[in-house]
């Protein structure tokens, strides 16, 4: 996770953190009178489609850039709350985990191509996959913290940000990096041509640490949703059930600690290599 730190003085970084920011945020606060589905929570947001694209393109700049539009779309948008906090932690990660696991994807991504042209069907599989293991990852960090607040109840809102999440990169995902990418690189605007190996975190066993990050994310999202629909009583889809259970916060921690240590272990040096369009 180093690079989430020595990108700060790059300041081609920060002017990408400053534009991912800007354009999420304007996104989320154009929707923000559409479909509500907690309010003062979260509503249908097709603007989730950026973390993950930001992060692949711009690498820690994107996640950060996710983190402080979310909160900015909060602000301007009249949904700025406790929630909040952790609003903000969940959509690093959502921004985050992309770059972190891309490469690190099973063999979708080869080590001599780490380029992100979506005309290769395995790196439109590798981008769903860290996609959907981002969506997850954003879902419980939020949902354990307004369960811990006694807010909403975990199983509802973590299906819900999952989904929610998902649904905007699943389709339009693909296509947007196939539109970008080209054009981000030949701007040498990728995170990879702007900061220098060395300001990245070296990592260990990344592969062992894609591993992690999924059992961490999806793991944590099973083990809590049956947790909290068996021992807390609640319902999938809706606020019946008691919130605030230890037995949810519990049972959660150890994948949402799983997470942290597999964004230590991951690197994202291994993209630091020549690349094809």
């Amino acid at each position: 996770m180093k690079e989430t730190v020595t990108m700060w003085k790059n300041t081609r970084m920060v002017i990408l953190v400053a534009l991912s920011a800007a354009i999420y945020a304007a996104f989320l606060i154009v929707f923000k009178g559409g479909i509500v589905l907690v309010p003062g929570i979260t509503e249908v947001r097709p603007a989730n489609v950026f973390p993950p694209v930001f992060g692949l393109l711009f690498g820690p700049a994107g996640a950060w850039g996710s983190a402080i539009g979310n909160l900015i779309g909060d602000i301007f948008g009249g949904t700025l709350g406790v929630g909040s906090i952790f609003g903000f932690f969940g959509n690093f990660f959502l921004g985050f985990v992309p770059y972190k696991m891309w490469g690190a994807t099973f063999g979708l991504v080869k080590k001599d191509d780490m380029s992100m042209n979506m005309g290769d069907w395995k790196k439109i599989a590798a981008f769903e996959l860290v996609s959907l293991v981002s969506s997850a990852a954003c879902a419980i960090i939020i949902a354990w913290y307004l369960e811990l607040a006694g807010i909403v109840p975990f199983a509802f809102l973590g299906i819900t940000i999952t989904v929610n999440n998902f649904a905007a990169a699943v389709v339009v995902g693909p296509i947007l990096i196939a539109l970008l990418y080209p054009r981000v690189k030949r701007w040498g605007l990728l995170w990879t041509d702007i900061m220098k190996k060395e300001d990245v975190g070296k990592g260990f066993a990344r592969n062992i640490g894609s591993i992690l990050m999924i059992v961490g994310s999806l793991g944590g999202l099973i083990v809590g949703i049956l947790v909290a629909t068996g021992t807390a009583g609640q319902e999938l889809y809706a606020f019946a059930g008691s919130s605030g259970q230890t037995s949810v916060w519990l049972a959660v921690l150890p994948f949402i600690i799983l997470i942290i240590v597999a964004s230590i272990m991951l690197s994202g040096r291994e993209q630091f290599v020549e690349e094809t369009l």
